[in-house]
């Protein structure tokens, strides 16, 4: 069944090529935003990292542009239940399509962000630095994997796209606010100087959200009309 899911949704994913692209065009604007940033601070660590995850933009980018290119393609198809006699298929699909918008979105702004620094000739720094920018990197796409479960859920759910945007863009705003008054927020930990454990740990508890998503949303699926 997982083959044939792959199979579909990379024909379907041509119907949304538009929308991936302007996702894709957003985040590389986002990766390359630091080229100003870092040009005109001083080198530190902290300055390379608050370059490298700019949490503003990330805020008000990076993760609505996320969730706009996620929600279209969430799509329900009664037929694809009826021909696998099951609606395990849709749980499936749903994450199919959290993964394919989220993957290109983090390959193309790493890349950014690499040649940013190597522009500027940080790469040389990174020596010191790649394991706590590597665990950082991997939490912020952990935070933007979770906010998508929970927004498909919420979609499936509620019935509607629009109010699973603006609850999810809530739970974004809302965490993004306790990281700017610092206080924990999950989400937007990885913008902090915690530690690499911390960040580890508080990763592997965003990792088991995600777990406890899926079955979650499997059941809505099963309980949903559809």
């Amino acid at each position: 069944m997982s083959h044939s899911v792959i199979s579909q949704q990379n024909l379907l994913t041509k119907s949304f090529f538009k929308v991936y692209l302007i996702c894709g065009l957003t985040t590389l604007f986002i990766g390359l935003a630091g080229f100003n940033t870092i040009c005109q601070a001083d080198f530190s660590p902290e300055n390379l990292i608050s370059t490298i995850f700019p949490r503003h933009l990330i805020f008000s980018g990076l993760i609505p542009t996320y969730l706009l290119g996620l929600l279209p393609a969430i799509q329900i198809r009664p037929q694809d239940i009826l021909l696998y006699q099951s609606r395990k298929i849709v749980s499936l699909q749903v994450l199919y399509r959290v993964c394919f918008t989220m993957l290109p979105m983090a390959i193309i702004w790493g890349f950014a962000n690499i040649f940013v620094l190597s522009v500027n000739g940080y790469l040389n720094f990174l020596g010191d630095l790649w394991l706590p920018i590597l665990i950082r990197a991997v939490y912020l796409w952990i935070a933007v994997f979770l906010l998508g479960l929970i927004t498909v859920m919420l979609a499936i759910a509620t019935k509607s796209k629009l109010i699973a945007f603006f609850i999810s863009f809530g739970i974004n705003s809302l965490s993004f606010t306790f990281v700017i008054s610092r206080r924990p927020s999950l989400f937007f930990d990885f913008s902090t100087l915690d530690s690499n454990a911390a960040l580890i740990s508080k990763g592997i508890i965003m990792l088991g959200i995600a777990l406890l998503m899926v079955p979650l949303m499997t059941f809505i699926v099963n309980r949903r009309d559809i």
